[in-house]
């Protein structure tokens, strides 16, 4: 964070982001799925240095062991608790989205994918007493049908990982992913153009590649028992 502020790169809040796109010296840092390891690393150095950020939660498992994440399950990992996001929600962090269960969007009934969003979104609000207006699609996944009900119940934009998807109305932005083996150069390359921009976008796409194994076996499981209650 300090090296990029350095590089002459400006941190703003979502809002300022959205209103400013053509602004290229403009970033924004979200977050997605919650986990309270964000608490523990992330939010004592943003606070620090004083950067906005968005933290994306999947609202049925606030506070609970990510158990949609097949990885975590060897890891336990945990989401973020209530008293933490309002923690977070407070500092000035905003709070976006995940959808409710952390599933694929893009295969949903209507009725099934309005309960994703429009649970998820209200809960939040009550929970923070902050409006809601953004959302990360869980894996990435969205189509037209996840736009158009996203904007109906409010979303006023949806995220993705992928620049090669592109968005049916002008609702969708795409962003780079930074790993655990990613570098301070390579994470430079993903904000400049040129070839390293477009194999940072290459390696983006491969890498969410790999969610395609846990969105299966978790639609397996939601064939074996209900997820909604």
């Amino acid at each position: 964070m300090a090296g990029l502020s350095q590089a002459g790169y400006e941190f703003v809040s979502m809002a300022d982001y959205i209103k400013s796109s053509e602004n290229n010296s403009s970033l924004t840092i979200t977050f997605d799925d919650g986990y309270d390891s964000f608490y523990d690393y992330a939010f004592p150095i943003l606070t620090e240095l004083k950067i906005p950020a968005i933290v994306f939660i999947p609202f049925k498992f606030i506070g609970k062991k990510a158990t949609w994440d097949y990885g975590g399950r060897f890891r336990q990992v945990k989401h973020l608790s209530e008293d933490q996001i309002k923690e977070i929600s407070t500092s000035g962090i905003d709070i976006g989205s995940h959808g409710l269960t952390h599933i694929d969007l893009s295969g949903l009934s209507e009725r099934m994918l309005k309960l994703e969003l429009e649970r998820p979104k209200k809960g939040l609000e009550d929970l923070t007493g902050k409006e809601v207006r953004y959302l990360s699609y869980p894996f990435g996944r969205y189509n037209g049908n996840v736009e158009a009900m996203a904007a109906e119940l409010g979303y006023e934009r949806g995220f993705s990982l992928s620049y090669y998807k592109k968005s049916h109305y002008g609702f969708t932005y795409p962003r780079f992913a930074v790993y655990t083996f990613d570098t301070p150069y390579s994470v430079g390359k993903k904000l400049r153009h040129g070839l390293g921009n477009h194999l940072e976008r290459i390696k983006g796409a491969v890498m969410n590649s790999y969610a395609y194994g846990t969105i299966l076996l978790n639609k397996l499981k939601s064939t074996q028992r209900p997820e909604y209650h």
